[in-house]
């Protein structure tokens, strides 16, 4: 699964990329570095607005997170990984100031600063991505707080790394474990393998897909070779119903 991961960032086959980035003024910096080196060989165009996406991300996350204090109270994360089978790039930046539930609001006419997440939801929609905003967990620590994101799509040919069953559930709880949600109770049949994470979040893996049971969703199935984004949604889930 490669996580976290600071080496080769060049390909994404199917794990996450994790980077600390720095509590300081080259955060943005050095978020839109990891992005582009990720991203080579793409179009420059998509490469140079996620680079922009990015760079607004982190600078949220040291000014208004972080709120410039020295020393800093914690270290931002950096999160890439591929999605779906018509491949989308999703970047992640994780803080650990919790989020009260609401998108911020819009910057006030003639505002000199505030916009940032404004020319976030524009670029990623000129793309046909999205963005957004959710509870999560630290893959570093398991520290819980929140991750701002968007996604874009990829125009690259991407060869979904195949899992089996047995591989899948072993990564799942190795992922989960390292979030701070090691499953509560694993029942393995001749062909099934079934995770209770918590009340009401309930996994279960049949041969290459992976099904997620989970309040309010119902249940929402994946590909065993998308269990990144499996993951992401069942921490969101647990983070949500802790929360409320």
């Amino acid at each position: 699964m490669r996580v976290p991961s600071v080496g080769s960032p060049s390909s994404l086959d199917g794990g996450c990329r994790v980077w600390a980035l720095p509590p300081d003024e080259t955060c943005a910096g050095v978020a839109r570095a990891r992005v582009r080196e990720t991203m080579r060989g793409l179009p420059e165009k998509l490469v140079r607005d996620s680079a922009t996406m990015v760079s607004e991300l982190a600078t949220n996350a040291f000014v208004h997170a972080l709120g410039r204090r020295r020393p800093a109270p914690f270290v931002p994360e950096l999160y890439l990984y591929r999605r779906g089978e018509r491949p989308e790039l999703v970047v992640k930046v994780f803080d650990r100031v919790p989020w009260q539930g609401s998108l911020p609001q819009r910057a006030a006419p003639g505002a000199e600063s505030g916009r940032g997440l404004e020319v976030v939801a524009a670029l990623a929609g000129e793309h046909g991505g999205s963005w957004g905003v959710h509870r999560s967990r630290s893959w570093l620590d398991a520290t819980p707080g929140k991750v701002v994101f968007f996604s874009v799509p990829m125009s690259a040919a991407w060869s979904a790394p195949r899992r089996g069953s047995g591989q899948a559930v072993g990564e799942l709880v190795k992922g989960l474990a390292a979030r701070g949600m090691e499953p509560v109770l694993h029942s393995r049949g001749r062909d099934v393998s079934v995770l209770t994470v918590r009340a009401g979040i309930t996994v279960r893996v049949r041969g290459e897909t992976c099904s997620v049971t989970m309040p309010p969703l119902g249940a929402v199935t994946f590909p065993t070779w998308d269990l990144i984004e499996a993951m992401e949604v069942i921490v969101r889930c647990g983070e949500d119903l802790h929360a409320g």
